[in-house]
């Protein structure tokens, strides 16, 4: 028979809880402990009741969507974008996604997107034609010319095989 243990220690609790908050999708209440502004960024400092290591949100003004989400975040309590500052010590609700807290505002902001996993599945298809124009652009004549006659042959084939079925 197996013995099952409790967590003995804080840490194994504050871990065994933390996978169990951090699930896709989960949306947890976390506080804005501290919010650092710089010239190229904004730092806000979420601050959760059941771990004591805190999650950071970040917000590059040189993005204007970034700029977008975070006036979205200061609108959901009531300031304007110069009054980030006054986010201290709020409650924001926040969305687990794949490895970060992202405020619910977010999606809120994201108009013509909908959903969160919306915008997050557009910004990784922007991330891949920006890898694939930087591949093209990098492709010597030689390389060029393998690629189009494998694709001619593909194609061949593509062609044949729908005519065979």
């Amino acid at each position: 028979m197996t013995e099952v243990s409790t967590p003995s220690t804080t840490d194994e609790y504050e871990l065994l809880t933390a996978k169990q908050k951090e699930q896709v999708g989960n949306t947890e209440t976390a506080t804005v402990r501290r919010v650092h502004v710089c010239e190229t960024h904004v730092c806000l400092l979420l601050d959760f009741g059941w771990t004591a290591d805190p999650a950071r949100v970040s917000y590059d003004l040189d993005d204007d969507g970034d700029v977008r989400n975070l006036e979205a975040v200061t609108a959901e309590h009531g300031f304007e974008f110069a009054q980030v500052g006054y986010l201290e010590e709020l409650p924001l609700a926040v969305r687990y996604t794949d490895d970060e807290w992202v405020p619910t505002a977010h999606t809120v902001s994201s108009s013509g997107y909908g959903s969160l996993l919306e915008v997050v599945s557009v910004e990784r298809v922007r991330t891949a034609v920006r890898r694939f124009v930087v591949r093209v652009r990098s492709i010597t004549m030689e390389e060029f010319i393998v690629g189009v006659i494998l694709t001619k042959k593909m194609l061949v084939v593509a062609i044949l095989i729908w005519w065979l079925l």
